[in-house]
């Protein structure tokens, strides 16, 4: 009797555990308040922007490697074809290999960057870039 309980202990566990592992999580759909970011493996850094208000947004940032020179005038953000500035005017500090934290505030949406082209460069060279992502 005792060896009937321990097989079906052990088929129950079995099924448990199978079932369990093999679930498919349900889709989660993305909300308008959810925040974008990019994540740029090659110089290690992360991007982050929310909608702060309808029409304002807040940008958040850190690089953690790759930046050579202490010089903010010669690295650039670039979103997308429309949007290019250099940390000098972005205030962006620099302190080799890194650069930031920093944030920043402005007009605009998010949903609009969703998908758009996120990139640092050196001067005219891409440093790392990345697709723009909602996160949630």
């Amino acid at each position: 009797m005792l060896k009937i309980k321990v097989i079906a202990t052990f088929i129950a566990l079995f099924t448990f555990i199978f079932t369990f592992l093999h679930a498919t999580p349900i889709p989660r759909s993305f909300s308008a308040s959810d925040p974008a970011v990019a994540i740029l493996e090659k110089i290690n850094g992360v991007f982050t922007f929310d909608q702060i208000a309808p029409d304002s947004d807040a940008a958040f940032g850190i690089i953690f490697k790759g930046i050579d020179e202490n010089s903010p005038e010669n690295y650039f953000i670039s979103i997308g074809d429309g949007f290019k500035k250099s940390f000098k005017e972005l205030a962006i500090t620099i302190d080799p290999p890194k650069a930031g934290p920093w944030n920043l505030t402005g007009d605009g949406n998010v949903t609009e960057l969703v998908g758009q082209k996120f990139a640092v460069l050196k001067h005219d060279t891409v440093l790392d870039s990345a697709i723009v992502e909602r996160y949630a």
